[in-house]
């Protein structure tokens, strides 16, 4: 009997033993989802920044097109000026298209390292509960066993 108090004791003892890296592992995994979330955020207010400096660009640039199409007393040419024009707004709109996309893909990111910060703190409260249970409760109560021979 006092051997296999002992062998189970021991089995205990290195289940809680796994159990504690495990949570350590998990926890250090948490931190640096959470280092990782603070960059994607910085980097989409960045992004975000990046676009909203470009509209006033583009304002002018659009405002410049549409002055030049609606001249008094002036015939609609197609000269180097115009076409340098029409080319600076579609490069603008382009740019602005790519830090879009950039943006999407950035809020893509984030939302799946949110849902993986959400299941880390879940398995992080799973092992906390598995400790307690086996580490206070269960040992405790294997402790106050005392086996002796008749």
């Amino acid at each position: 009997m006092n051997k296999q108090k002992a062998e189970t004791d021991l089995c205990f003892e290195k289940r809680i033993r796994e159990t504690k890296e495990t949570k350590a592992k998990l926890e250090e995994h948490l931190a640096r989802v959470i280092n990782q979330i603070q960059e994607i955020e910085e980097n989409i207010a960045r992004l975000e920044k990046a676009i909203a400096d470009k509209e006033p660009n583009m304002k002018v640039a659009h405002t410049r097109l549409d002055t030049r199409k609606e001249r008094p007393n002036v015939e609609l040419c197609r000269d180097a000026v115009q076409y340098r024009l029409i080319a600076e707004v579609n490069e603008l709109n382009e740019s602005a298209a790519r830090l879009k996309e950039r943006l999407i893909d950035a809020e893509t990111s984030l939302k799946g390292l949110i849902r993986n910060q959400l299941d880390l703190e879940e398995d992080i409260e799973t092992k906390s509960t598995t400790l307690f249970v086996d580490e206070v409760e269960c040992m405790g109560m294997r402790k106050s066993i005392h086996i002796q021979a008749y």
